[in-house]
């Protein structure tokens, strides 16, 4: 039977630390009534922005573009108010309106560019810090958060490139090896990741999201013992971190270390009792130690928490017709399984093994033509049909 082991990866956010900048006000000497008027509407909203009060720092600096429409620095510093509201389409109106008056003002494009990452218009993100980076090559968070939207966009290369930049600008960026693991890892180049979290470590021993990723890394790797002991750091860190012990638990089940799971499993429930996953694993383990019955218990309590998952039918099917103990209702968790996951050549093959013990050789037959279309070199396919025509055969001849 196909075994599927089902994780739950936790990624931490990759946006840059800083997400704004700001440049100084001019300087009031030899100014017009008309300029004063406008410096000490500003400073008004400096003081408000400053003491986070963004509203009343946009309604100043309204007042002060009202004054002046052609004053880059004001609309700049009332995009800044607005993103830090949640305003984030106000936001990316205002520093488009600063970069048609300053087009080469430095970091206008790199906050617009964060304002509309979290608008999720990514393509639009990657051309702001691009252009940000024609103005300030030296820019390392333009790289880092270029690269972050790339992840999202699954550009993983391109993401990589920008990461290895941010690290020959700042060779102690955490952020950047961090966020690069994570682009090797969705590349399943999994020691690269390895490499790249474990320096992240070095760089900051306490890194819980660093461990529980190099962990992630690990266990794709099928290095189940180095994922134990990432995780089990974790636990050492913060033992309520999110799901940590349902990762341990699947990378014990890596190392067939079925008590250590069911502990690990158990302990998760104990935290999220809803958690479909850690029940279906538990009975996995459950199972590779011979207790059917706590197994079957799973089984049924996953079910009943999720009850569109093939695999957990399949499985319970699976179980039921090894142990022989109700066959009937194996056949019934196999019909489940097979109309919620139609495709799968596993699930057809276990059925027919169900038939051929309830002795009904043609149902098996005809699973098992379903079983060799998808996939006619499947050797016990081909096995369990030869012996189902022949026990068909000798029943028919009785």
């Amino acid at each position: 039977m196909k075994k599927k082991i089902l994780t739950s990866v936790i990624i931490a956010g990759l946006l840059a630390g800083e997400a704004l900048m700001f440049s100084p006000v001019f300087g009031a000497e030899k100014l017009t009534r008309k300029q004063k008027k406008e410096v000490a509407l500003i400073n008004i909203a400096i003081a408000s922005f400053d003491a986070g009060q963004y509203d009343l720092a946009i309604e100043y600096y309204t007042k002060a573009i009202s004054v002046n429409p052609e004053n880059a620095e004001s609309y700049a510093k009332r995009g800044n108010a607005e993103f830090l509201s949640g305003n984030y389409k106000n936001a990316v109106i205002d520093y488009t309106k600063a970069l048609e008056l300053d087009p080469n003002r430095e970091n206008i494009y790199y906050n617009r560019g964060i304002a509309r990452a979290n608008m999720q218009e990514y393509d639009e993100v990657v051309n702001d810090y691009t252009k940000e980076l024609e103005i300030n090559p030296q820019n390392a968070n333009a790289y880092l958060n270029r690269g972050t939207t790339r992840v999202v966009l699954k550009q993983y290369d391109e993401a990589i490139e920008d990461f290895s930049q941010v690290i020959e600008l700042e060779k102690d960026n955490v952020l950047a090896y961090y966020n690069r693991g994570i682009a090797y890892r969705n590349k399943g180049e999994y020691k690269k990741a390895i490499e790249d979290y474990s320096k992240v470590i070095e760089l900051d021993g306490k890194n819980i999201e660093a461990y529980n990723n190099r962990g992630v890394a690990k266990f794709y790797a099928k290095d189940y013992k180095g994922a134990v002991s990432d995780y089990s750091k974790v636990i050492d860190l913060n033992k309520n971190f999110k799901q940590v012990y349902f990762n341990r638990g699947i990378s014990n089940l890596g190392l067939q270390k079925y008590e250590d799971a069911i502990e690990d499993f158990t302990r998760e429930l104990e935290v999220n009792p809803k958690n479909d996953s850690a029940y279906y694993e538990r009975a996995v383990a459950e199972s590779r130690l011979d207790h059917y019955t706590s197994a079957i218990d799973d089984y049924n309590k996953a079910i009943e928490l999720n009850p569109d998952n093939a695999e957990y039918y399949a499985e319970k099917g699976a179980l039921l017709s090894k142990t022989e103990k109700d066959l009937k209702q194996a056949e019934k968790d196999l019909n489940t399984a097979i109309k919620l996951d139609p495709d799968d050549v596993e699930k057809y093959l276990t059925r027919a093994i169900i038939y051929c013990k309830r002795e009904m050789y043609l149902p098996a037959i005809d699973d098992l033509n379903i079983a060799l279309k998808m996939n006619p070199e499947h050797k016990q396919a081909q096995e369990l049909r030869s012996y189902a025509i022949k026990s068909l055969n000798a029943a028919e001849k009785k």
